[in-house]
């Protein structure tokens, strides 16, 4: 039977369909309230999804009911802890030291760097001292950030040393980082790579501001490299050399992070051993042929992909976009009444009446958005007008009050929207 990890942010994908010779043979492990949908034999349940010990001693408490033959798990949050279900059952996929590397920030730059890849200068830190030190000896902005974040929650860009007092409650912890700040275009690359050879590899470009853009209330997204840039093929070696130096799996679906410096040099930001966030998929969906969660599901349960299929379809695919719209700080009173010219899979993710003040915001993801849709183009220049174009009439259509006023909202309009299966906040951190 297949043990699915299953994050609150992936209930209602459709697994037994995807997993369709398993179905009612699957069996989750989820947060309290959380329906996994059909196809499913058996469930446990958490308080809380955050909490390691309890989540695992629950996949143990399933383990010891039934005879586990994968686990699958699509989250950041679930990597490790698939990794060391794996280990302990005898199970095959990632083991738990491939997991680590691609969680842990600083030992994948330190693998990364021995392996020819360009990393900035970096180092652990676990207190505000350790900060100043790197402050002082790397002069210029630097980045902090969790060493197994994901979403870009907790990264602080600092300026000046002045800066750091106001980290220096989180750092006491020790399970930060420190590095230089890069400036340049940010990159992603979404790759596969199964039984030691790779499959298929999606360079794209952020717009600009990348997974940073909710700080300012801009939408972000990105954008496919058309195969003949110079930077397609250069993008592509550097990530199958970034894994090559990274512990092996049995088959891997990456999301790495890139800045190309203004004097053309390749630098890692980090790389997750999964599908990226949302909206991200859609985009490779459009590419691949398929969900990429989809593909993923089934390789990771061992049953069988046309991966000549996902070949064929990448090379003669046409330049994609995705593009995100983040909340503002207020109560949501006007959505769209129709999809942008030009959109496709255009999806409105809020509701009349939600409310994004106070800590909601503050505390809000790169990959929390109250739209999402997709374009596609023959040539760049064409695609990246056609997302200043949507982007512009998407956020026209929106309407906000600030937070805290009175609602006054038809009951009819109260439930528009819905939250997205399977909305991983996206990984990068900067």
């Amino acid at each position: 039977m297949i043990l699915v990890l299953l994050s609150p942010r992936n209930a209602g994908l459709p697994f037994a369909e995807w997993l369709r010779e398993k179905s009612g043979r699957l069996l989750a492990v989820t947060a309290e309230g959380v329906d996994p949908g059909p196809g499913f034999a058996d469930v446990e349940r958490v308080p809380d999804y955050t909490d390691d010990d309890a989540l695992l001693d629950a996949a143990r408490q399933m383990a010891g009911r039934h005879a586990v033959t994968r686990v699958l798990a699509l989250a950041e949050v679930d990597v490790e802890r698939a990794a060391t279900l794996r280990a302990e059952l005898g199970l095959p996929g990632q083991l738990p030291e491939s997991a680590r590397a691609y969680r842990d920030k600083v030992l994948m730059k330190e693998l990364a760097a021995e392996g020819g890849v360009a990393v900035p200068p970096f180092a652990a830190v676990a207190s505000a001292a350790g900060v100043e030190a790197f402050m002082a000896a790397h002069p210029g902005p630097v980045v902090v950030k969790p060493r197994g974040g994901s979403g870009s929650t907790g990264v602080a860009v600092l300026h000046d040393p002045a800066q750091i007092p106001e980290l220096a409650d989180r750092l006491t912890a020790g399970d930060h980082e420190v590095e230089g700040y890069v400036t340049g275009r940010m990159c992603h690359v979404d790759a596969l790579h199964v039984g030691g050879e790779p499959v298929v590899c999606v360079p794209s470009v952020y717009t600009d501001g990348g997974c940073l853009s909710h700080w300012t209330d801009s939408g972000n997204g990105s954008w496919t490299l058309p195969a003949d840039d110079p930077l397609y093929e250069r993008l592509v070696a550097e990530t199958w050399k970034l894994v090559g130096a990274l512990p092996a799996a049995p088959a891997l679906f990456v999301h790495a992070e890139f800045f190309v410096t203004d004097a053309g040099g390749i630098v890692l930001c980090e790389i997750a051993s999964r599908v990226g966030g949302t909206p991200i998929p859609a985009m490779l969906e459009a590419l691949l042929g398929l969900d990429p969660r989809h593909l993923w599901a089934r390789l990771e349960c061992g049953l069988p992909v046309d991966l000549d299929a996902v070949r064929t379809h990448a090379a003669t695919a046409p330049l994609m976009a995705n593009f995100g719209l983040p909340p503002r700080e207020g109560r949501i009173v006007r959505l769209p009444a129709e999809a942008p010219a030009g959109t496709r899979e255009f999806t409105v993710l809020a509701r009349i009446g939600e409310d994004w003040g106070g800590a909601r915001y503050a505390g809000r993801k790169s990959g929390d958005f109250i739209a999402t849709w997709l374009v596609e183009a023959q040539d760049a220049g064409e695609l990246l007008a056609l997302l200043d174009k949507t982007g512009a009439a998407a956020e026209a259509a929106f309407g906000w009050e600030p937070a805290g006023a009175e609602p006054d909202l038809p009951a009819a309009e109260a439930g528009y929207g819905r939250e997205p299966a399977g909305a991983e906040p996206e990984e990068a951190s900067r």
